[in-house]
């Protein structure tokens, strides 16, 4: 194994729309807290994180954590890979960058450090780290600098990470909240109970 400290820039994606919802998702409460301030939270001590606004940015502004960079991607219409482009402009070169979604309310913080060890203690040849929970992959994802310039050619992250399994390191994780989002009421009403549950 080898023990690559390649810097890691977090990247939580908070540029999307949230018309099924009716509020800003990165403004979402959890038990007082926004999905925006958990997400950033849970990237603490991992590296300089970068919050990419894009749609309600100027209602959603106001309610970014100290201590972030906040970049605004114009063109956040066309899609995740677009914000995530905004943001690797200006992530050096050298440094690997971690996917996180914002709407993912319920990861922890233990996860998140799972998966930086895994990234640093990687055999040679893996480029991609990420989490799966039965059989079901998630967020966040953790990717090298040596891969950066195929988000700049690809449409979406997932063809980058389904082109090539060898570079891949997938970690098992115990929870389902690697892959549990919120869209719709139902599904933020159900995040909302499942995150006090297990507070």
């Amino acid at each position: 194994m080898s023990t690559n400290h390649e810097e890691i820039i977090p990247v939580v994606l908070a540029a999307g729309s949230s018309k099924h919802l009716g509020f800003p998702k990165p403004l979402a409460p959890f038990g007082g807290k926004t999905a925006l301030k958990l997400a950033v939270d849970n990237c603490d001590g991992v590296g300089p994180t970068i919050v990419v606004l894009g749609c309600d940015s100027e209602k959603i502004w106001p309610a970014v954590p100290g201590g972030v960079r906040v970049i605004c991607n114009p063109g956040w219409r066309h899609g995740q890979q677009s914000s995530l482009r905004c943001a690797l402009e200006h992530i050096p070169s050298n440094s690997a960058f971690m996917i996180y979604p914002v709407d993912h309310p319920l990861l922890r913080k233990a996860t998140v450090k799972g998966l930086v060890r895994a990234f640093h203690k990687r055999r040679e040849g893996v480029k991609i780290v990420m989490p799966r929970h039965n059989n079901r992959l998630g967020h966040p994802i953790i990717v090298s600098a040596a891969l950066r310039d195929e988000f700049f050619s690809a449409d979406t992250a997932r063809e980058i990470v389904y082109r090539d399994a060898q570079r891949n390191l997938v970690i098992q994780v115990r929870t389902s909240a690697v892959y549990q989002d919120f869209v719709t009421p139902s599904s933020y009403l159900e995040c909302v109970r499942q995150f006090l549950a297990s507070r």
